[in-house]
């Protein structure tokens, strides 16, 4: 289960244990967003602390949402802390880890609130995976598409930050208005990416990191399977890394652009098409950035 070192422990296997599980991991993302907003505002990053306040009131909504849904069952608001333990502990370890840092820079913070978010949509999908019925399955599937969207603007919003920790100019949002129009960004961003990934693979290969070089070659396989039709890989602009670690770093960064690109896309999207579509190869490249990010974690 990518991000997530053990199985969720006990398993769910009601929508009363769903619902507990689900008010439990809310409450812990308002806590721990409050302590990350609250220490951005210290340090004067503005920015930052706003982000964290916008995903405070969307889990504060969440959590209302919660115990909307238990009386809509008949049923009563779940208790909480009962559940915390059900989450994945490399939740709260990783917060806590974060929030000891006496030097921590937004980028920093946001690359932590993308990871959680990911590990919480990775969870929920293992729920929905081993599910036992079908309502079970399909709100722990809308739950995970949830934390996924979450995970899309933490990563625009890292983006952002990183630029600015940098001096960098912000990028113009990718935009398709017709299906035409996404067929074409697919197969040049898709193309571009997986020819990037696949000279990383090779430079990997080169540094002795066979297992590292053999995850690359498959994503990027994949990344082609996406190509609408065969338009030939392009040659790749990367840079020649001289470790492993800052080669899947730069192979995660590429992975991001795609990510993001696939979700500006979804985000200003008025034909229902090329939402559908966006937010598919959204999923996908998620998919991806996850494992390179637990690949990043064993190499590092």
């Amino acid at each position: 289960m990518p991000l997530l070192r053990h199985e969720p422990q006990g398993g769910v296997r009601s929508l009363d244990e769903l619902l507990g599980v689900a008010l439990a991991l809310e409450q812990e993302a308002v806590r721990r967003y409050t302590q990350l907003a609250a220490l951005m505002d210290q340090r004067g990053e503005t920015d930052t602390a706003a982000t964290f306040r916008a995903l405070i009131a969307e889990e504060q909504d969440h959590v209302r949402a919660v115990d909307g849904w238990a009386r809509s069952l008949g049923r009563p608001s779940p208790d909480a802390p009962a559940f915390l333990w059900r989450l994945p502990p490399e939740l709260a370890a990783s917060w806590d880890e974060l929030t000891e840092r006496t030097r921590l820079t937004p980028y920093q913070a946001l690359s932590l609130a993308v990871l959680n978010e990911q590990r919480a949509f990775a969870f929920y999908s293992y729920i929905s995976a081993s599910a036992p019925d079908e309502p079970v399955r399909t709100h722990a599937e809308a739950l995970a598409r949830e934390e996924l969207r979450h995970a899309a603007l933490l990563r625009r919003e890292r983006r952002k930050a990183f630029r600015r920790e940098r001096g960098q100019a912000e990028r113009k949002p990718a935009r398709a208005d017709t299906p035409a129009e996404l067929e074409r960004l697919v197969v040049a961003l898709l193309s571009a990416t997986a020819a990037e990934h696949t000279a990383l693979a090779v430079r990997l290969h080169a540094l002795g990191d066979g297992e590292g070089a053999a995850l690359l070659t498959r994503i990027a396989a994949e990344e082609r399977a996406l190509i609408p039709f065969d338009s030939g890989a392009p040659p790749s602009r990367a840079s020649a890394p001289e470790d492993a670690p800052t080669c899947l770093s730069a192979a995660v960064a590429a992975s991001e652009r795609l990510a993001e690109a696939f979700a500006d896309v979804a985000a200003q999207a008025t034909d229902e098409m090329v939402l559908t579509e966006s937010l598919r190869l959204q999923e996908a490249v998620v998919g991806h950035l996850a494992l390179l990010a637990e690949r990043l974690d064993a190499a590092g």
